[in-house]
């Protein structure tokens, strides 16, 4: 797989959790990719509350099919991991869906609004031995704008605790899911 600096080099702010699994990599790329968000109740709950107003998301389908719906994916490589990318005005009410966003990974390199940011995020398995896995996301945040990106600094000092808590409790599914068909 590519690494994430081949998607967004440049950004302001990053965060990364891993979490180790007694799972196959297969078996533990599998999981977190049907992970669903009935299986992660605090994250249903903070996705229905930041979506107020526009219908909510599928509880039931994959975690990462409801995030793709949102933005594009980048890179897919089965038994490894995936790449998904987001555009936004976050710190906005709602998101402030933006016009002209990417649909693909070319249009999502390309794109360059400076105030907008641009989100990359990977969810990356590890092999540790046949039967043990690392499971990895990072995610990469850059605004280009100064200004834009002292607004979002803002929204983030609020919004970062329940945003890294949503891919801890997703690592955690995925780790219950990949352990259970074990």
């Amino acid at each position: 797989m590519k690494r994430l600096d081949d998607f967004l080099p440049t950004y302001e702010t990053h965060e990364r959790h891993s979490l180790s699994i007694a799972a196959s990599p297969e078996r533990a790329d599998r999981a977190v990719r049907e992970v669903t968000l009935a299986e992660i109740p605090v994250a249903r709950a903070l996705f229905a509350l930041r979506s107020a107003g526009r219908g909510s998301t599928n509880a039931r389908g994959p975690l990462i099919e409801s995030m793709l719906r949102q933005g594009v994916l980048l890179e897919d490589v089965p038994g490894e991991g995936l790449v998904l990318g987001l555009t936004g005005q976050f710190w906005r009410l709602r998101g402030a869906p933006i016009d002209n966003r990417p649909g693909t990974a070319e249009e999502f390199a390309a794109f360059d609004r400076p105030d907008v940011a641009k989100v990359v995020m990977d969810l990356r398995v590890h092999a540790e031995g046949e039967e043990r896995s690392l499971l990895t996301t990072e995610t990469r945040i850059h605004v280009p704008d100064a200004a834009a990106r002292r607004t979002f600094a803002r929204y983030w000092r609020v919004i970062r605790p329940f945003s890294g808590l949503t891919r801890i409790l997703l690592l955690r599914a995925a780790r219950r899911r990949a352990e259970a068909a074990a």
